[in-house]
C-alpha cells in the first residue's frame, strides 16, 4: 500500500469518527467555565462565531481534541501503516477537500453545540493524533503477548501519547512491567499511568530502581510533613504559623498513600524488592529500613549496644 492510499484510509477514518462528534472533557468544560464565566452554549456559540473575539482560535483548539476512545479505534491502522511527519500535511489536505461539520458534546445538561472546524484546527488535532510516531517493536510485543486482548489498544494509546524519551533501560523495564503486572487486575490502568509519567521525569541513563524508592521516599516525607501539619493546627491556626515564619504546605495523604502504595505494586513486580522508611519521634533524617543489618544499626545508634552484647555497669 502506498503512501497515498494509506493516507487516503486514515483520512476517511478521521472524518468518520468525527462524524459522530466529540464528547468534551470534565476538564475542557472546567476551563470553559472559569475563562468565560460559565458561559450558555449561547454565550459560546457567538464567541465562535465573532472573528474579532481573540479568544475564538484558543477555544476552537481547546474543544476540537482528540479522544482517546476515537485514538483506540485508529490504533491499528497507525501500527501497521508507518507514517512519516510529510503525510501529515497529506491527510490534512484529504479531510479539509470537504467542509467538517461537527457537534461537540457537553457532559452536563447544556446539551451540544455545532462547529465547523477550521483547516487550523484540524492541522492541530491531526498533530495530537502523532500519527507519525513510531512505538518500539519490543513494546508492541510485550503488550500483544501479555496483555488482555479487550484493552492492547489502549495500552498503545497511552504511549503513543505518553512524552518520555524510550531510551534502552526504559523501554526494558516498560516491557518487564507489562509481563510481570497481571493486565487483567484491579489497579493495572493506576499502576500503568503512573510508570509513564514516571519514566518522563527519570533521566535517560539513570537507576529506575533506586528513582522510584527516591520517589516513594518524596511521597513519604510529604506524608511526614502533612502529619506534622495536622498536629501543628491543632493547638495553632494558618496564620499564626506563618507569623511564626513556617513554611505552611497543604499535602494530601490519602494521594502520598496511594502513589507509595503503587511503587511498591511495581517495585515487587518488575524487581522482587521495595524499601520501606521510618521516621523517629522528634528526628528530622528519614531513617531507611531495608535489612534487618538496618535495624540493628537503628538499635545501636540509639542505645549503644550492638544486638547480642550486655552492657556493663560502670564501677
Amino acid at each position: 500500500m502506498d503512501s497515498e492510499e494509506k493516507s487516503q484510509q486514515l483520512a476517511d477514518r478521521i472524518r468518520e469518527a468525527l462524524d459522530k462528534g466529540l464528547s468534551l472533557s470534565d476538564n475542557v468544560v472546567h476551563f470553559i467555565d472559569s475563562t468565560f464565566s460559565n458561559p450558555t452554549l449561547k454565550e459560546l456559540q457567538d464567541i465562535l462565531q465573532d472573528d474579532s473575539n481573540c479568544e475564538k482560535d484558543t477555544l476552537i483548539e481547546l474543544l476540537v481534541f482528540p479522544e482517546e476512545s476515537m485514538q483506540i479505534q485508529l490504533e491499528d491502522h497507525l501500527e501497521v501503516s508507518h507514517f512519516h511527519r510529510q503525510d501529515e500535511a497529506t491527510i490534512l489536505d484529504i479531510i479539509c477537500r470537504k467542509p467538517l461539520h461537527i457537534a461537540l458534546r457537553f457532559p452536563d445538561h447544556r446539551g451540544s453545540l455545532s462547529l465547523d472546524i477550521p483547516k487550523f484546527a484540524l492541522r492541530q488535532f491531526i498533530s495530537r493524533l502523532l500519527v507519525s510516531k513510531q512505538l518500539p517493536e519490543k513494546v508492541i510485543e510485550a503488550i500483544d503477548q501479555h496483555a488482555d486482548p479487550e484493552n492492547r489498544n489502549q495500552y498503545k494509546v497511552k504511549i503513543r501519547n505518553a512524552r518520555f524519551l524510550p531510551t534502552e533501560s526504559k523501554i526494558n523495564f516498560l516491557c518487564t512491567f507489562i509481563e510481570k503486572l497481571d493486565t487483567c487486575s484491579h489497579d493495572f490502568m493506576e499502576c500503568f499511568d503512573f510508570v509513564l509519567v514516571f519514566l518522563d521525569e527519570l533521566a535517560a541513563d539513570g537507576d529506575i530502581y533506586q528513582a522510584l524508592m527516591a520517589k516513594k521516599k518524596f511521597y513519604y516525607r510529604n506524608l511526614q510533613k502533612a502529619k506534622q501539619l495536622e498536629t501543628l493546627l491543632q493547638t495553632h491556626n494558618v496564620e499564626t504559623l506563618l507569623l511564626q515564619g513556617k513554611r505552611v504546605v497543604f499535602i494530601d495523604p490519602a494521594e502520598a498513600r496511594t502513589k507509595m502504595r503503587i511503587i511498591d505494586r511495581i517495585s515487587r513486580a518488575v524487581f522482587g524488592a521495595t524499601e520501606y522508611f521510618e521516621f523517629f519521634q522528634g528526628a528530622d533524617e528519614l531513617i531507611e529500613i531495608s535489612s534487618v543489618e538496618d535495624i540493628r544499626d537503628m538499635i545501636t545508634s540509639i542505645s549503644g549496644i550492638r544486638p547480642g552484647e550486655n552492657k556493663k555497669n560502670d564501677v
